[in-house]
């Protein structure tokens, strides 16, 4: 099997699985007694381990082989989603979260310096958009499998995300993956690789706040939809709707490159977000939920993006930068729902999306501060 494909189909797995699993792990939480602190501080521990294995193990993947590194996180996942099957109190969830973050910290800076590999600049940004639209379809089947299947067969669904990721280890074992050829240098591309240099640090900020406020929706907007009546399959629809807003831009900006290295339109996309985060603070209606979801689907699409072809496009394996990529996103899935849990538990329900809204607009000001100092030296 060529690499390209084999990978783009390791993403979809890997993110559909995880997505369902973001669903039913707060939904499990709540069942054995969880609040609103205890989802924050989940999604946290699950968000530490992350952020600080991917820094070390991105390089590491480097050394060992991204395949044998990809192999190593599904074999680990099979025992720590069986896991789940058993648990009856919130503090087993604790351990699980840890473990779950530690099992999938190395395979995705794995995947994606493997698929950058002997790539320039188009070829990076076509590359970045198929990936970015793999895992976005397991982002929209897995909320609005994990909606309707839960609340069919709660148990049911850990059974099969540990059998998904037995066979995703089998297949990434026994595979034979063919290389595909490498692209050629173009003149510009001294240019671009500059720029690039330049513009990393501003993808980076803009990624760290926007996974602080996704963070946030994944891990307490259940809850607070549950608090409101909202039935749970019409909960999965809706958090179905960031994958699907991700997926509408991943495909529209893998066809264009007028977004690179320029500042207006990260700035645009996170303006439209904190919109999205005040419709979450105040609105009732299940139409408005889905916009504001639909905003933030859109941020994640476009940062996330920006951030990995800035960490990309380099002469020099991808495996470090990319890993640093992961440990922001990481790092911003760890504060967002702590600090979002706190807020929501001791303020209101609807404090955290204002917390998260308050976090961009810091960002918003780093980055243009950033890069007006940056350009003018």
């Amino acid at each position: 099997m060529r690499k390209a494909p084999f990978l783009y189909l390791s993403a979809f797995l890997m993110d559909g699985g995880l997505a369902l699993a973001s669903l039913c792990i707060p939904l499990l939480a709540i069942r054995v007694g969880g609040t609103y602190d205890d989802l924050g501080a989940l999604r946290a521990t699950h968000s530490l381990t992350y952020a600080l294995g991917a820094f070390w193990l991105g390089r590491l993947a480097d050394r060992i082989g991204y395949q044998r590194s990809m192999a190593a996180c599904c074999l680990l996942l099979v025992p720590v989603f069986a896991g789940y099957y058993y648990v009856s109190a919130v503090w087993q969830l604790f351990g699980l979260a840890l473990l779950t973050g530690i099992a999938t910290c190395a395979f995705w800076p794995s995947l994606q310096a493997w698929l950058a590999e002997g790539q320039r600049s188009d070829g990076l940004r076509q590359r970045i958009g198929s990936f970015n639209m793999s895992w976005s379809l397991g982002m929209v089947a897995g909320p609005g499998l994990a909606g309707a299947l839960y609340a069919a067969y709660a148990g049911l669904s850990f059974a099969l995300l540990a059998a998904l990721f037995f066979a995703m280890f089998v297949g990434v074992v026994l595979l034979q993956v063919r290389e595909d050829g490498r692209e050629q240098g173009h003149e510009t591309e001294t240019a671009s690789l500059a720029a690039a240099r330049i513009f990393l640090p501003v993808a980076w900020i803009a990624n760290f706040s926007t996974y602080f406020a996704i963070g946030i929706a994944r891990s307490l907007f259940p809850k607070l939809a549950t608090d409101l009546g909202v039935q749970t399959a019409h909960l999965g629809y809706l958090m179905a709707l960031i994958g699907l807003a991700q997926l509408a831009t991943f495909a529209l900006i893998s066809r264009t490159e007028r977004w690179q290295f320029r500042l207006w339109p990260l700035v645009t996309v996170q303006f439209a977000a904190m919109l999205g985060l005040g419709v979450l603070a105040f609105s009732t209606s299940l139409i408005a939920f889905a916009g504001g979801l639909l905003l933030l689907g859109v941020m994640i699409g476009f940062t996330y993006t920006a951030s990995g072809f800035y960490s990309l496009h380099s002469t020099a394996p991808g495996g470090g930068r990319i890993g640093i990529h992961e440990t922001i996103l990481g790092g911003g899935n760890l504060v967002g729902p702590l600090a979002g849990g706190l807020v929501g538990e001791y303020i209101g329900a609807r404090a955290p999306y204002m917390l998260a809204a308050g976090v961009i607009a810091i960002a918003l000001a780093a980055q243009t501060i950033y890069l007006r100092r940056a350009r003018a030296s």
